[in-house]
């Protein structure tokens, strides 16, 4: 059993995120259809519930960074992946903040181009995590010999000079 929070916590606001971008499309491609408004209002508290959600994983994955062994390409990764992670809860926030203040129509252009962002940024996001887990084993119980270092030590200390 691993102590990892992240891995189980993440999973649910990217997962309400991009239903929230996919739902947008869909009750503004609906129109005036009778079904729409319903899907608008399904997208709606998908991205409201989504976006502080975003940040309780981002918190989890702090505090799980905290306690990782890795090695310094590991850490170079990380830093891709919380940025990006870092992305997609700002541009989560702001578009909830416009989609509340524009909730009794249908999203206009410029907030379904925003919304995509949304959805690009937390598909980034997953991928690069993915990669970390999967590829670089960061976080997985006995991958890295007990001499290794924990990341975020690593990331805080001065790099030796030549």
């Amino acid at each position: 059993m691993t102590s990892q929070l992240h891995p189980y916590v993440v999973h649910f606001p990217v997962a309400l995120l991009l239903v929230s971008v996919v739902l947008f499309y869909a009750g503004t491609l609906g129109g005036s259809r009778p079904w729409a408004a319903g899907v608008l209002t399904a997208a709606r508290w998908n991205l409201w519930i989504g976006a502080p959600l975003a940040l309780v994983a981002i918190g989890a994955g702090f505090v799980d960074y905290i306690a990782a062994q890795c090695d310094a390409e590991t850490i170079a990764a990380t830093v891709l992946h919380r940025r990006s992670g870092a992305v997609t809860w700002w541009s989560s926030l702001i578009a909830a903040i416009a989609v509340y203040r524009t909730r009794h129509r249908a999203p206009g252009r410029l907030l379904l181009g925003w919304l995509l962002l949304v959805g690009v940024a937390a598909s980034t996001a997953t991928a690069l995590g993915t990669g970390l887990t999967y590829d670089r084993a960061l976080g997985v119980d006995q991958a890295w010999p007990a001499a290794a270092g924990r990341c975020f030590e690593m990331e805080r200390s001065p790099a030796p000079g030549p």
